[in-house]
């Protein structure tokens, strides 16, 4: 069973951020499965790998997108994402130099993010481009 299920409330009203952010979710819902079984270690580098892929090419269409509508909370928005993957550098850093309880670390760093910077910033963008008619 999945610990996280897609909803409304995750939604930013722009098919192309939520089509990343379900791609999220589904990073979530595998490291859960895996952590489920006692395997949580074992998928962990494809997790992380997957994740800074994630990071990279998302933030990239978020931030392309607040410069088309001059976005007013680009700074801050932006801050968030450096925030993100810095953190998420870092856990690989710590995967990488053999860190037992990871994968713990991992998920409830990802669930997090699901639940904070979706929530309060991506959905605010979602609007925006939704205002100014540039929502997908």
């Amino acid at each position: 069973m999945a610990f996280f299920v897609w909803s409304d409330d995750l939604a930013t009203g722009d098919a192309r951020i939520d089509n990343d952010h379900q791609q999220l979710v589904q990073l979530v819902n595998d490291l859960y499965d895996a952590m489920k079984g006692g395997k949580g270690n074992d998928v962990l580098k494809k997790t992380l790998d997957e994740l800074i892929r994630y990071t990279a090419s998302h933030f990239r269409r978020e931030e392309s997108l607040m410069a088309q509508i001059t976005y007013a909370d680009t700074a801050v928005h932006k801050a968030e994402h450096e925030r993100l993957v810095k953190e998420v550098l870092d856990l690989q850093k710590r995967f990488e130099s053999g860190s037992a309880t990871l994968s713990i670390t991992v998920f409830n760093f990802l669930s997090d993010w699901l639940r904070k910077h979706i929530k309060e910033c991506d959905v605010k963008l979602g609007l925006a481009l939704k205002q100014r008619g540039r929502a997908a």
